[in-house]
């Protein structure tokens, strides 16, 4: 299986799981298949419709506005999946919500700020295909939750370790220069 985020130096980008897509695509069939039986009776019912001639018209037009419809949503899915991002940094963690007409979101989560750090898969499918939520802990009662991350155990280790270092960091940073402030008393 193929892993949807990418680990390098600086950062990890992460993707949501394909699973959204793929559902996505079983509406657009869906309503595909809909405009296209819908111009099939239009087709074989033609003899039929030369009475009503609104009726045919009425038909054509609600299989042509069907198929447009499945056309932009899927489109506006793809867009919206594909903007729909999580980067990890050393010290910050990027939440990143993106659609073409509707919303344009970004956070910024510093992870010296992330108190506790979740990861849960439930069900069968989430099981098998490998995806699951994240839930992010902040200080002041402040909880984010990423859903359908692939591989949500593999991207908590990695948001822990971030974590780690940034603590660590900090730590050295502060507590050590304290230290030498009391020397110099």
């Amino acid at each position: 299986m193929e892993a949807h985020y990418t680990q390098h130096k600086w950062y990890t980008y992460v993707r949501r799981h394909f699973i959204i897509i793929l559902a996505k695509l079983i509406k657009f069939l869906f309503t595909f298949l809909l405009s296209i039986f819908l111009i099939w009776i239009l087709h074989y019912f033609s003899e039929s419709f030369q009475e009503f001639v609104f009726a045919k018209y009425a038909l054509f037009l609600s299989a042509f506005f069907v198929l447009n419809y499945a056309f932009i949503n899927l489109i506006l899915a793809l867009i919206v999946y594909s903007y729909d991002l999580v980067i990890i940094f050393k010290d910050q963690i990027v939440n990143i919500k993106c659609s073409l007409l509707f919303r344009d979101d970004i956070e910024v989560i510093d992870a010296y700020r992330v108190m506790k750090v979740d990861g849960y898969s439930r069900g069968f499918f989430a099981n098998v295909l490998g995806y699951g939520n994240i839930i992010i802990e902040q200080q002041k009662d402040d909880v984010r939750v990423f859903h359908f991350i692939p591989h949500p155990h593999k991207i908590l280790m990695i948001i822990k370790t971030q974590r780690e270092s940034v603590l660590e960091e900090r730590r050295k940073k502060y507590f050590v220069s304290e230290w030498e402030n009391n020397l110099d008393i």
